[in-house]
């Protein structure tokens, strides 16, 4: 018998030193937390990890390519069919494209849940690194002289920590499961083969297989099993059914649906649009339909992927399918809900339908607008063919003009002897100046109901007007609260998107607890008051608001977190000194005055004895007691009325029905704080 020789005490040292496993850097997460979700979507990570997969670099439609790796570590090395997808997208010259087992350290990529799977997506910001398999040395040796030079000069390189950690990974990890390098590279090879089934609506027709972005525009409802939406890309297709509309209301004419097969359970009132020929019915079986039921809603747009596009039951208009896979390669819901939050990582398909979008809601709204005016026009010109045979109008005609010219010149040296702010501009310099009395004043209509003639007062009109005044109070009453935030939205996701100031804002109690990224945005009002010393005794005030659109073109800055930004506080107020003088500091005055107040009043103590008066007549009148004199210059603005529902208890004063009623409101706009 031969008896196996024993290695002697120092080799055995030898060999325990080089086995030992060094820790995985700090910074770096395994693997195995990510797929099983312990890592939170949306997190940033850094792993490490062998090659196991990759697919060839393919187009996108916008400037980045995409390839895709899967790796795995230490942690799921017993678990063979588990991998770690990691998305890459990148200008092509910067695209890494690693071998089998090669070694990728891959710093601050986002942890992302798609069509149900866990993956990571990188953005500008991830750095990664590939260690080539065949110059990795044997443990305890660094991995250094495997590094391959970054694809981008400035990707910072892994330090000692990473080299060691590569070194031992890469010989004490089971590399079974890993294709060798011919077949590798016939995979990759194949992926290159990739056919972009991707359309847009416009494109498609009978008979097809496509991939699309679609926004979905009606609630999903179930039919018998099935689960039925209606979507939109804001693409036209001449095989759709028409959606028509006059003045805001669908047709009840069915063009090309005698039978209303396609618009079934769509009434007028239920149909919001698009209108024309942008929308398609899609109809959802299997596991589809009751993701389509449970998860997808009006308003989200949703990635179809392998989507049959027929004629449907009328042959005259074009249908999708979104039918269960029922082969022994099902590759998962073909319904994938996309998210808009983060314009980075984006696709730029979906950038393009949300732009289109956005331009058709614009052309909707001026298009809507365009039959009030049609009509108007209409009327105008048939007036003026009238007016025209008549000398003794045009007479009158040219006899206003004049008189409308000697008014102007008055208002002109009214505002002269004013002594306007020059520094305020506003729109509209050739439009009369209105006394704020007169527009505050009611409006009374006169009407006739049952035969006879009664008046009504309007509870708003829709105007716009051009006055002279001075700000007397504003409101929250301290400039860091002059901004507000709300939810990012989709249409944020556009580089010309300026926001919308009746966006949902960080003001609702619902929204407290929202961890979201969020869009700040101006939101504060005026107290207004008529310049001219002849209206002092009379209802000369009011409140307008200022939206995000309408403090931007004012103050020529956009809004931030004034409480985390203090330069950008002090920015603003050096801002409002030009518009108001010393309010601000009038009003905070008047604030720690009220604040003294109320502690007196706890401690039962006297009122302190009256102070003097301010001698000049301009004084802060906010409450009755006056600290100091107001010093500010008038300006001319620009104001709209316009109204407002608002909830009413009682019925009886609910004018706008649904327990409403409506409020009258001012806001500022075209008016802007000149440097």
């Amino acid at each position: 018998m031969t008896m196996r020789r024993q290695p002697s005490s120092a080799a055995q040292n030898q060999n325990s030193k080089r086995q030992k496993q060094p820790q995985l850097p700090s910074v770096y997460t395994k693997i195995q937390d990510v797929l099983d979700e312990t890592i939170p979507v949306g997190k940033l990570v850094s792993v490490i990890g062998l090659v196991k997969d990759r697919r060839a670099p393919r187009e996108t439609s916008g400037a980045d390519w995409k390839s895709t790796l899967t790796i795995y570590d230490k942690s799921i090395e017993d678990e063979p069919e588990r991998g770690l997808p990691v998305n890459i997208f990148r200008p092509q010259a910067e695209m890494p494209e690693p071998d089998a087992t090669d070694v990728v350290v891959i710093l601050s990529a986002k942890v992302q849940s798609y069509r149900g799977e866990v993956s990571l997506l990188t953005h500008r910001s991830t750095v990664i690194h590939v260690y080539s398999a065949r110059q990795i040395p044997k443990p305890p040796k660094s991995a250094k002289q495997a590094l391959e030079a970054p694809l981008r000069p400035k990707d910072r390189p892994p330090g000692d920590p990473e080299h060691e950690y590569v070194s031992w990974l890469y010989h004490s990890i089971v590399k079974d499961t890993i294709p060798d390098a011919e077949e590798f590279e016939n995979l990759v090879s194949q992926s290159r083969n990739y056919k972009d089934k991707f359309q847009t609506l416009s494109d498609i027709h009978d008979n097809q297989f496509c991939d699309t972005i679609v926004n979905v525009v009606r609630e999903p409802y179930d039919q018998m099993g099935t689960t039925t939406l209606w979507v939109s890309d804001y693409t036209e297709n001449e095989a759709f059914y028409k959606f028509s509309w006059n003045a805001g209301d669908v047709s009840d004419g069915r063009d090309g649906d005698p039978y209303g097969y396609t618009t079934k359970n769509i009434t007028p009132s239920t149909w919001a649009g698009p209108y024309g020929k942008r929308s398609m019915q899609v109809t959802c079986f299997g596991m589809d339909a009751d993701f389509a039921q449970k998860e997808v809603r009006a308003g989200d747009w949703i990635f179809l992927r392998n989507l049959h596009v027929k004629y449907g039951h009328n042959l005259n208009n074009l249908e999708g399918f979104v039918r269960e896979d029922r082969t022994a390669f099902y590759s998962g819901l073909k319904i994938e809900i996309l998210q808009t939050d983060d314009p980075e990582t984006i696709d730029g398909r979906l950038k393009e339908a949300i732009r289109r979008k956005r331009d058709y809601e614009k052309l909707k709204k001026q298009q809507q607008k365009s039959f009030a005016a049609n009509e108007d026009n209409t009327k105008r010109k048939a007036e003026n063919q009238t007016e025209g045979k008549m000398t003794s109008k045009k007479r009158r005609a040219l006899e206003r003009a004049q008189k409308n010219k000697e008014v102007d010149d008055r208002e002109k040296e009214k505002e002269a002897r004013l002594g306007l702010n020059e520094q305020i501009k506003c729109e509209n310099i050739d439009q009369p100046i209105f006394a704020v009395p007169s527009i505050i004043k009611p409006v009374q209509y006169k009407t006739t109901v049952k035969g006879q003639e009664v008046e009504l007062t309007l509870p708003f009109t829709c105007a716009r007007y051009r006055a002279n005044v001075r700000v007397v109070d504003f409101r929250p009453s301290r400039l860091a609260d002059f901004t507000t935030w709300r939810k990012n939205l989709e249409y944020d996701a556009l580089s010309d998107h300026s926001g919308d100031s009746d966006s949902e804002s960080g003001d609702d109690g619902t929204l407290n607890r929202y961890a979201g990224k969020k869009i700040w945005e101006w939101r504060f009002s005026l107290l207004l008051e008529d310049a001219d010393p002849k209206h002092k005794g009379e209802d000369n005030r009011f409140w307008a608001v200022v939206g995000n659109t309408e403090a931007q073109l004012l103050l020529n800055l956009d809004a931030t977190d004034l409480r985390a930004n203090p330069d950008d506080l002090d920015t603003l107020r050096e801002k409002l000194l030009q518009l108001w003088g010393n309010l601000e500091e009038c009003k905070q005055q008047e604030l720690q005055r009220q604040a003294m107040d109320k502690k007196r009043v706890a401690a039962n103590q006297p009122p302190p004895s009256s102070p003097p008066r301010p001698s000049s007549s301009r004084r802060v009148e906010t409450t009755n007691n006056i600290e100091t004199a107001l010093s500010n210059k008038p300006f001319s603005c620009c104001v709209r009325q316009y109204g407002i529902k608002i909830r009413e208890k009682d019925p009886l004063k609910a004018d706008a029905d649904d327990g409403k009623r409506w409020q009258r409101m001012f806001a500022l706009f075209g008016t802007k704080i000149s440097s």
